[in-house]
């Protein structure tokens, strides 16, 4: 792909108006990760694990890392294109360790890493406020199963969990058992 330095950015794509409410999120792509839509179009996608949270973006065609403008901060999330406005402007869904998250543009994907401040906190949105959403219950508990099967897993790599199953409510995979373990 060539770079486009010598031209202005590409227009972005609309981002959610501040007075758009937040959604609940229960959609999921085949890879699994949720699914964000604004007015019917992908706005993002993001998923999590024990110790990370994702976002997906796909920005417009001709878009570089030379032209991206990105900001992640313990609590917030910017991204944009240089000498623009934001398309994204948020809090995150938890805690970030700065110093470990990072971002890649590859294949015309934009993939946003934030590691979690605190191992096994399940995140219930990527991103917090009027343009993020939320997993409904029913899906925040499946997350919380999924989470915890996770932490198993990671103690006890031994084993299979794959077929486990609970009874009630799931406890928090941070705090079960004495809590996370932190290696």
């Amino acid at each position: 792909m060539s770079e486009l330095s010598a031209s202005p950015p590409p227009a972005a794509i609309n981002a959610p108006s501040s007075s758009s409410s937040a959604g609940v999120v229960t959609k999921k792509t085949k890879d699994g990760r949720y699914i964000f839509e604004h007015d019917g179009h992908t706005v993002y996608e993001w998923e999590q694990s024990l110790e990370e949270c994702n976002i997906y973006i796909r920005p417009p065609p001709g878009v570089t890392k030379h032209h991206l403008d990105i900001e992640i901060t313990t609590d917030r999330l910017r991204i944009g294109l240089k000498g623009s406005d934001p398309f994204i402007d948020e809090a995150t869904g938890g805690a970030v360790r700065v110093g470990e998250s990072f971002w890649t543009l590859s294949d015309g994907e934009l993939n946003v890493n934030m590691q979690k401040m605190l191992k096994a906190d399940m995140w219930e949105c990527a991103l917090k406020g009027v343009k993020g959403g939320k997993v409904d219950p029913y899906t925040a508990e499946q997350e919380k199963k999924r989470l915890m099967l996770e932490r198993f897993q990671e103690e006890h790599p031994g084993f299979d969990f794959s077929d486990a199953e609970f009874n009630g409510n799931v406890p928090s995979a941070q705090d079960f058992m004495g809590g996370v373990k932190y290696t």
